[in-house]
């Protein structure tokens, strides 16, 4: 029993002390915190603005599947973007200035989605630049989703991810 015991230990310990586990959790609950976001800002909005169904189309078309793979998708872009951000952004960002994760986390949140959603997504798929062709809210309501990821991202790394 006692053994059990230490190696529960060790294993919550290894968790725990996993920069790679720790991005993707922070990923993870990222993402949620996104979609939460996104799910009131249409309800608010009326601009059905989901990219979850999104991408769910664009891989499977329109049927039972779509909504479950989109998660899935969106998901793992979330774990990736995180990743991105632990292992090449936030090293970087340290050595030019002093702050906290979450500022930078947001930051980034912030470049990507300028850079990547507004000038590149959204215009692929026939939306205009920041997706002004839908609506004038969408650049908000894009940017909005981004900082909440961001904050949540960096919350959920605070004081964890400068280790190993």
């Amino acid at each position: 029993m006692k053994t059990q015991k230490i190696e529960l230990k060790s294993r919550k310990t290894a968790i725990s002390n996993s920069k790679f586990l720790r991005l993707v959790f922070g990923g993870i609950i990222a993402t949620v915190a996104f979609d939460a976001v996104m799910y009131a800002d249409i309800i608010i909005t009326g601009i059905p603005l989901d990219i979850v169904t999104v991408l769910g189309q664009l891989t499977v078309g329109e049927n039972e599947s779509t909504q479950l793979v989109g998660h899935v998708i969106h998901l793992t872009n979330g774990i990736g973007l995180a990743l991105l951000f632990g292992y090449a952004v936030l090293p970087i960002s340290k050595r030019i200035i002093q702050l906290p994760v979450w500022i930078y986390a947001t930051i980034f949140a912030l470049i990507e989605v300028v850079v990547a959603v507004w000038f590149v997504m959204l215009p692929s798929l026939g939306a205009g630049i920041a997706g002004l062709d839908i609506a004038p809210e969408v650049p908000i309501m894009t940017a909005i989703r981004h900082v909440v990821f961001g904050i949540v991202l960096g919350l959920s790394l605070k004081g964890r991810v400068d280790e190993k």
